[in-house]
Parts: C-alpha cells; structure tokens; sequence
C-alpha cells in the first residue's frame, strides 16, 4: 500500500511535460477553416489514415468555413495547448489578422509541420484574347470592364491574392468571394465570373481537360504540372507569393506533441495511397519542419498581413 501510495505522490508531482511522452491518450480534433469537399478538406482526408496509424488514434476532422476560415481558427486558437484540437493551417492564418476579422495574431500559433505549397493561379475559361498577362491587360483596358474574379470567402488568401493582383496588372478587379474554392470555379465554368484564383490541384483536371485555361502564376517558379503556364516575374510583375497547407496548434504545446506530429506527418506523406492522391490531384508535397518551417511562416506573413491591411483599407474608403 505504501508503495502504490509512493508511486502515486510522485506521479502527481511530476510536470505535465512528462506525461506528454505518452500522447495522444485520446481522439484529435482537426477543425478545418473551409468547406467540405474543397483543396483544404480533400488533402486531410488523404492524410488521415497515414496519421491515424502513425498516432494511433482517431483525428475527427471537422468543417467550419463560416467566416472564411475566421471560426475554425478562433475556435483552433482559444483551445488548450495540449495537442489535442489542431488546425489545417495556411494563408488565411495572416490574411484573417491582416484584414482585422479576428483578435488573433499569426503568432499565437505553433506551426508544426507544413505539407503542401502551390502557387496561386489566374484561372479563366478558354479564351483566345487571354492568354498571358499581357494579353489580358490589354483586353480589359480596351473593354473598360472590370474583371471579375471569383475566391473563397472574404478571409480567404485568395480574396487577398485576387486584389494583390488587380494592383500589379493596373486593371479593375471586382472581387466575388465565394463558400469556398469549388462553389468559385463552378460559377467561372457557367459564366458568372470572368476568372478565379485558385491553386493549381483545384483545377487541373480542368487545364488538363482543355475547358479551363491559366492565364497566370503567382509562384516563384513555373509549376511542374503546369511548365506553361508563365509566372508573374517572368511577365514583367513584382509578385510571387504561394498558398501551403500544414498543422498548427494553439501555441504552447510540449516539444512530445511536435515530435509526434512531424513523424506522424513525415509517414503519412509516404503512404501509397496519399501518394496516389498527390499524382492525381496535382497536390504538390513539400514538407517543412522545425526552424526552416517558422522562417518560412515569418516570411509569408511579412507578405499576405501588408497585403490583406491594404485591402481593408480600400474596402474602407
């Protein structure tokens, strides 16, 4: 009796770091800031059984798009730092402070690994006149209409991207957010809107099936899967920004729960099946951990939080 009593005293002393050695001893919450069906919910649902292997338990993923992605990270944020309720994380991580949806900073995350990093394209339907930048400027200058572009919700990276872009080309951009990136390219297909931003997993059966066309790219680099489509530096534009995917938690989880996920990640990206998935969809995979994953962060929020504030402000005026 003693001795369970012994036992007990000092496990009740310990710190809760090292009972984080033993984690996860319960089910995941993933709350996902978009709708299902869209880039954001069919890569966790790729994901989840290599991670569910690798951690050993059931991650209940849950949708929450309301707010382009402002509920879902809130609720992300506001939850203990235990590990336990996680976040898709991306762009909309800055774009949501930036535009002032939200009382959080970018900060107030830990980013745990990042999985996947696209460019952002300029998608429109096929169009002769459309074909470049250039092309595209000149059409609408000549026009005097504005373009029409289509996103996701007005939190959403793409809301931001697509004004970005109206700036660098100097033409008129009329912003149309939508619930999500698939409710954005059904409207293009049916001629409600002249283009949509998107990532280039979205729409690539579409490029690849000749209804759709990209007139342009926001990477750094022209994209593996689409090597003709020109980038915005080639054209002459001061603009190369990309959209990635990872998990975040609320800041201040133990160094046990990283290491779980970054190896829980690491698996699942070599599954066969996720695998499958990324050469089908077009998902490009680029892991990312540690220090080069949070110099990464820094240096994409140095770009989207200037940005979405101009935003805001224009829409202020």
């Amino acid at each position: 009796m003693k001795k369970t009593l012994s036992v007990l005293v000092m496990a009740t002393a310990l710190p809760a770091a090292a009972w984080a050695a033993d984690y996860p001893t319960k089910n995941l919450d993933m709350i996902i800031p978009a709708s299902p069906g869209g880039a954001a919910d069919t890569l966790m649902r790729a994901l989840q059984p290599g991670l569910e292997s690798s951690l050993g338990r059931t991650i209940v993923v849950r949708n929450m798009g309301a707010g382009g992605g402002a509920l879902a990270l809130t609720r992300t944020v506001t939850a203990k730092p235990d590990g336990y309720t996680l976040t898709l994380a991306n762009n909309q991580n800055f774009t949501l402070e930036g535009l002032g949806n939200v009382d959080f900073k970018y900060q107030d995350f830990d980013y745990l690994a990042r999985i996947t990093e696209e460019p952002y394209l300029l998608v429109s339907n096929k169009n002769d006149q459309w074909q470049d930048a250039s092309a595209l400027v000149a059409d609408l200058k000549q026009s005097g209409k504005p373009l029409q572009v289509g996103t996701s919700g007005v939190g959403s990276s793409t809301y931001v991207v697509a004004s970005m872009l109206g700036s660098q080309l100097g033409i008129p951009v009329q912003v149309v957010p939508f619930d999500g990136g698939s409710p954005a390219i059904s409207a293009l297909m049916g001629s409600h809107v002249d283009a949509v931003v998107v990532n280039p997993s979205e729409v690539l059966s579409q490029i690849r099936g000749d209804r759709l066309q990209a007139v342009l790219s926001t990477g750094s680099e022209r994209s593996d899967l689409l090597p003709d489509v020109k980038t915005m530096k080639e054209q002459g534009y001061d603009l190369a920004v990309s959209q990635w995917r990872g998990i975040a938690t609320p800041a201040g989880v133990s160094d046990d729960v990283e290491k779980a996920w970054v190896a829980a990640v690491k698996k699942a990206v070599e599954a066969p099946e996720f695998k499958r998935f990324a050469e089908s969809t077009g998902v490009e995979v680029k892991p990312l951990f540690g220090e080069d994953l949070d110099t990464y962060v820094t240096d994409m929020a140095e770009v989207m939080i200037p940005a979405s504030q101009k935003v805001a402000e224009n829409n202020n005026q």
